[in-house]
């Protein structure tokens, strides 16, 4: 249903997803992105950076880090010795996000909203990751800014979830509508490894490999949801 702005040759339409129309205008602008208008790749990922973006300058990301500090989250996870505190500052602490990093949890929120609801905007994914973050249930670990370094410089460096802070496994619970193939693949290979270097079958051991299953499961139900839906819309 179309109804006239204030603006000559403006209209606006669809109360759930809001778009302005002219007829002067090769496309429509809509208030909401859907998985029609994120189709290109480089759209998509632009569209996720931004979003990252505004979260990262926003004041719930800027006092995360001291909140965790507060909690005594103020050491290093490699090198046990290097802390940071009012008294003592012997090096610089970073916070990392693990296993998964803040661009594939902002891409799995995406994919959740998206699935879930239709169409997702800049605001959604930003509230959302700030949700995440007070409640705890994002993969964080300090570091020193060297050993952060290596971490991103070496791939094959794996920090267990054992040294890492937050419920993560309960954020992907929560939106395992947005685990795509590709991301469950690599929470998988992280498992496998953290699986292959305690080298015996404990309780914790056990977890890990009924959560890797768990996580294929729903990485291969969100793929082929997603090919049915593509194969719909192009009949």
């Amino acid at each position: 249903m179309y109804k006239q702005t204030n603006l000559p040759d403006i209209f606006q339409y669809n109360d759930i997803n809001p778009a302005l129309h002219s007829p002067n205008a090769e496309y429509d602008v809509f208030f909401a992105q859907t998985k029609e208008s994120l189709v290109d790749v480089d759209l998509y990922r632009s569209f996720v950076e931004n979003a990252i973006a505004r979260f990262r300058h926003s004041r719930t990301y800027k006092h995360y880090k001291a909140h965790l500090m507060q909690m005594g989250l103020n050491r290093c996870q490699i090198h046990g010795n290097i802390s940071c505190d009012e008294e003592n500052e012997m090096a610089t602490i970073e916070m990392h996000h693990n296993i998964l990093t803040i661009f594939d949890v902002a891409l799995i929120i995406t994919e959740h909203l998206l699935n879930k609801y239709g169409c997702v905007t800049t605001f959604d994914i930003c509230e959302v990751l700030a949700l995440e973050h007070i409640n705890h249930r994002v993969c964080t670990v300090m570091l020193s800014k060297t050993a952060h370094q290596l971490v991103h410089n070496n791939p094959d460096f794996i920090i267990p979830p054992s040294m890492c802070f937050g419920d993560w496994v309960k954020f992907l619970e929560l939106y395992r509508d947005g685990i795509t193939i590709d991301l469950g693949f690599k929470i998988v290979y992280y498992l496998d490894k953290c699986i292959k270097n305690e080298n015996k079958v404990s309780d914790n051991t056990k977890k890990q490999i009924e959560l890797r299953d768990w996580i294929i499961e729903w990485a291969n139900y969100n793929n082929n949801l997603t090919i049915v839906s593509s194969n719909v819309t192009d009949l």
